[in-house]
């Protein structure tokens, strides 16, 4: 007996031992499954700035047009400018300009346009926006989105730039301006001033063909290279100053890219709901007409029915006082 209550005891104590290792590991996976937010990527590095590596392809080939832009005008506008207060002029101008634009482009990718994290969480206004991606819960304005790119909320979020590899926002939002406002001014001086010297040349300006005269190319081969060497900065000032030109237009109306991108979602969602719910109309008043003229059909067969019922008892009913007549 003894032995039994031994054996009884044990048992009791193992079944204790695996309820508790149960409840254990049951309420250590149900506090993980409620702490993971489906919504929440995993965590991975945020981008501070659009130098860190690694560059997009977009950003190296970007640097490589503007840049070889430039070497063109080293190459075939300077040498060719007549020497002089000219040749010094246009040299000082295009630099300065380049220099500016030069400042632009580091200054934009190295600020950093993330918006801060609220200090206090507890203080959140609880009605507006709180950004779910982020580790720490930030207040999110309308102007403010989370990158995912970056893995960064934005102020003022504009556009992610992959030309310069990072988030344009409140901080870097105007020297961004300048930077393409500084592009589309030099590919317009490189292309005038071309298109200048490629005219004076044809014309046989002796301050030109001379200077033409001291490089390694004939007047002939100059302007063959110069009339090609057009094509680069052409394309460069329609890419750029198309972009200019929506820029301006934005600040215009006081939106930016993002808001107006998610305004024309919104129009064009708003069109197709117009156009769906046009649809259903139409339809709904096809479907009525139809039932209309199903319920017409149908009330005429049947006053059909009833005037053939009628003549049918009559004479049936003719028939039978007949007969009775005779009898």
């Amino acid at each position: 007996r003894a032995s039994n209550e031994k054996v009884v005891q044990g048992g009791r104590e193992e079944g204790a031992e695996r309820t508790r290792v149960f409840h254990e590991s049951f309420f250590s996976l149900r506090a993980r499954h409620q702490s993971f937010d489906p919504l929440k990527p995993m965590s991975r590095a945020v981008r501070v700035n659009g130098f860190q590596c690694p560059p997009t392809t977009q950003q190296i080939m970007a640097f490589a047009l503007v840049l070889s832009s430039t070497f063109v005008a080293c190459g075939l506008l300077f040498p060719i400018a007549p020497s002089g207060t000219e040749q010094i002029t246009l040299v000082v101008v295009y630099f300065v300009f380049f220099a500016i634009g030069f400042a632009c482009v580091i200054y934009t990718e190295i600020v950093d346009p993330i918006r801060e994290q609220a200090t206090d969480i507890a203080s959140l206004d609880r009605n507006r926006l709180v950004c779910q991606y982020c580790d720490n819960e930030k207040e999110m304005k309308s102007t403010t989105k989370h990158c995912h790119l970056c893995n960064k909320c934005v102020s003022h979020f504009d556009h992610h730039c992959i030309f310069l590899n990072t988030c344009i926002g409140a901080k870097n939002y105007w020297s961004f301006f300048a930077l393409i406002t500084i592009i589309v001014a030099l590919q317009i001086l490189h292309i005038v001033y071309q298109i200048t010297l490629l005219v004076r040349v044809g014309n046989d300006d002796e301050d030109v063909v001379d200077q033409v005269e001291k490089t390694a190319l004939t007047k002939t081969a100059y302007l063959a290279v110069a009339g090609v060497s057009l094509i680069l900065p052409m394309i460069v000032l329609v890419a750029i100053g198309s972009l200019l030109g929506f820029h301006i237009y934005i600040k215009l109306i006081g939106t930016t890219t993002f808001l107006w991108i998610k305004a024309k979602r919104r129009m064009r969602l708003e069109k197709q709901n117009a156009e769906n719910e046009a649809k259903r109309e139409r339809q709904r008043t096809v479907e009525e007409e139809r039932q209309k003229i199903a319920s017409e059909q149908v009330k005429a067969e049947e006053k059909n029915l009833a005037e053939i019922f009628v003549t049918d008892v009559t004479k049936v009913s003719e028939g039978v006082q007949k007969k009775a007549q005779k009898v």
